[in-house]
């Protein structure tokens, strides 16, 4: 995900390094000739402007260097992730079909329940894989948009119906929408769609009972703005500025049974259509996403 990233950052760097290197060395020697004294005269200057130079270079090359090291280690931290989540399902998976072989005389009617474990985690698991696949096609600009123009007040009512709805009252909570008429954006209905869908169900497993979620769209200096607040649990600081980034979950988010992805998802959305995505939070008050989109 990150290589083209990293590759672009280190021949930029080294190529600026190495001018600005040359640069000072021809200077100094420039000088040097300018001046034309003995060389023994000129050589001590010379090589101190020299040194001064490399010095300088390697301080400068450490320093760029810091950007490609904290990628490098948020691609370390996504691959744990990933090695993570899918060897859960495969356990649980491994498990039940050692019970199965070991009954082997039973019918298989008398071993639907671990036959029905294993379908709901190769599902899991397929769910994992196919975001994985999202993200990766994302990271490459290989993903495909269908952009035409939609009713984003349409995409918004879809996106909650049914599925969602149904959580949100489970859980005693309120989800309303309130969209602005008549905005029509074009992008994929369908990413759109599932980035609301993500937001919406990230919000009501964090948001306790008798909670509430609001859904907002308006336009806002040539932009649509899409706002999903909650009155849920919050989210610290610390784990604020990294809650986009793959796998990436705070202790108490193991506990909901989500593998840290659909931000990372919901952010990349964003991205492919030249929009951007943040969160306001306080812990105890709840959160806010909100997308800044342009018309098209």
């Amino acid at each position: 995900m990150f290589r083209n990233v990293h590759l672009r950052l280190i021949l930029t760097n080294w190529g600026i390094l190495v001018l600005l290197f040359l640069f000072l060395a021809a200077g100094t020697y420039l000088m040097a000739i300018a001046h034309r004294p003995e060389p023994s005269g000129y050589m001590l200057p010379v090589a101190g402007f020299l040194v001064l130079s490399a010095m300088g270079s390697l301080l400068m090359a450490n320093r760029a260097m810091i950007p490609i090291q904290h990628a490098w280690r948020r691609q370390q931290d996504f691959l744990a992730g990933a090695s993570h989540e899918l060897r859960t399902p495969l356990a649980v998976i491994q498990a039940n079909l050692d019970i199965v072989r070991s009954n082997r005389g039973e019918a298989v009617s008398d071993q639907e329940h671990w036959l029905n474990n294993m379908q709901e985690e190769s599902a899991h698991m397929a769910k994992i894989v196919d975001s994985l696949l999202f993200l990766a096609r994302s990271g490459s600009r290989q993903q495909a948009l269908n952009k035409q123009w939609f009713d984003l007040a349409q995409v918004l009512e879809a996106a909650v119906a049914e599925a969602l709805q149904a959580m949100a009252e489970a859980g005693g909570v309120t989800l309303s929408i309130d969209a602005e008429a008549g905005i029509m954006l074009y992008g994929d209905a369908q990413r759109i769609q599932q980035l609301i869908g993500i937001l919406a169900d990230n919000a009501i497993r964090y948001t306790p009972w008798g909670g509430s979620i609001e859904i907002k769209a308006y336009r806002l200096l040539g932009l649509v703005v899409i706002e999903v607040t909650d009155s849920g649990e919050g989210i610290s600081a610390e784990h604020l500025s990294r809650i986009f980034d793959g796998f990436y979950q705070t202790d108490p988010a193991r506990a909901k049974g989500g593998a840290g992805l659909g931000l990372a998802m919901a952010k990349s959305i964003v991205d492919s259509h030249g929009g951007n995505i943040d969160a306001s939070s306080k812990l105890g008050a709840g959160t806010t996403f909100i997308i800044r989109l342009p018309f098209s």
